[in-house]
């Protein structure tokens, strides 16, 4: 059983097909986590030695999670570029398996050996997978992150950013097309519908946005413009900088502010932005600080009167719209729905919310032939700095 439990968990970590299976991950690891944990921990206590030695045994024990410990914590971040660790722990306990039944029945030998050959191979897939178009992979407190390049030898070249297994930006390499926006930024998405509203007023615009990326947005920047964007990890800021080239072709001001977005905007005095755009909430671990009734006022200190604030709420797991559409009515905003179905190219399925304390901000042209009414959702409590539940909104 456990021989069949570890294949099935290295095959789910091989096949990016079962990547975003959310329900099948969690019942497969829950499974055969427990099945590896019951194999160890039982060969731990058979190995148990008389009273006389116990003091020295249970040192060993300590010791052993103390360096496991340290391994995952401060070595495997320093040597490996992904989260390759849960392969390597699989081998590892398939090929103790095999060691422990070597002199039992040879069916038992046999599934041994077939699980260590089998999870050694799915983690070699999983290393191919993960390095085939991949320019550049770097990792740290904050996750992996990767530039990936697709498109072959084709016009329609581009660069990606991923964060684990999320898209946070595409570029593309051909110059005609590098200052096009892409993925949840184009102009038929919500926020590039909403700063399209806002140019043809022929006024300079600050703009704020939380979550960098590749700096998509700063295509939309004109000169005089100022765009500021908050990110709180360092390798996103080098990565924009150095691999594509939004920021510095942008025509705007660019700012990039280093640091927790919430804390920044609370130290800050009040910028008054035309446009914040919130964008920090498509993976499957999202920043729940940023998302609360009290995060919200601190967004509405900073946009003038009359701006829009941006929520990106895309996201495969969880349906954060009616949790948004609850803050906004507790701070007596107005809200549109800006659902774009993109295309089949590199611009993504986006949903966008965008809050203002005037209507007529949400009722231009660019905005209201797109806008549908935010949807709420029944029992839904208000998401404060004290209680969010994130179990209730799970798609």
């Amino acid at each position: 059983m456990l021989a069949a439990g570890l294949g099935v968990m290295a095959w789910t970590l091989a096949d990016r097909n079962l990547t975003h299976k959310l329900e099948l991950q969690i019942g497969v690891f829950c499974v055969g986590l427990f099945l590896a944990c019951m194999f160890c921990h039982g060969e731990l206590a058979r190995l148990k030695p008389a009273p006389r030695y116990l003091t020295r045994f249970y040192l060993m024990v300590s010791a052993g999670g103390a360096a496991g410990s340290a391994l995952v914590g401060l070595v495997a971040p320093l040597v490996l570029p992904a989260y390759f660790e849960l392969a390597v722990g699989l081998a590892g306990c398939a090929a103790l398996l095999a060691f422990q039944v070597r002199r039992r029945h040879p069916v038992f030998v046999a599934l041994a050996i077939v699980a260590v050959l089998f999870t050694v191979g799915a983690g070699a897939w999983q290393v191919h997978d993960f390095f085939d178009g991949t320019l550049l992979a770097t990792r740290n407190f904050y996750g992996v992150l990767r530039v990936q390049l697709y498109g072959g030898d084709g016009t329609r070249r581009h660069r990606s950013l991923m964060h684990g297994t999320i898209l946070h930006g595409t570029q593309y390499l051909q110059a005609d097309l590098a200052r096009r926006p892409t993925t949840y930024y184009t102009q038929t998405s919500g926020v590039g519908r909403a700063l399209e509203s806002m140019h043809p007023t022929a006024r300079l615009l600050k703009v704020g946005v939380i979550g960098l990326g590749a700096g998509t947005l700063a295509t939309y920047g004109s000169k005089g413009d100022i765009y500021r964007f908050y990110d709180i990890n360092p390798a996103v800021i080098v990565i924009a900088n150095r691999d594509f080239t939004y920021l510095r072709d942008s025509e705007a001001t660019i700012q990039t502010p280093l640091g927790d977005a919430r804390l920044n905007l609370e130290r800050e005095a009040p910028q008054g932005f035309d446009l914040l755009a919130v964008d920090a909430f498509s993976s499957d671990s999202i920043p729940v600080h940023l998302l609360t009734n009290e995060a919200l006022a601190v967004y509405v200190k900073h946009v003038k009167p009359g701006g829009i604030i941006a929520f990106h709420l895309t996201n495969r797991f969880l349906d954060l719209i009616p949790v948004v559409k609850q803050l906004a009515n507790a701070q007596h905003l107005f809200s549109v729905l800006v659902a774009d179905e993109g295309d089949e190219g590199v611009a993504s399925r986006s949903d966008w919310v965008l809050l203002s304390d005037r209507e007529g901000s949400l009722q231009v042209p660019q905005i209201a032939q797109a806008a549908s009414v935010v949807p709420t959702r029944e029992n839904l409590r208000l998401w404060t700095d004290d209680f969010n539940n994130i179990i209730q909104i799970i798609k």
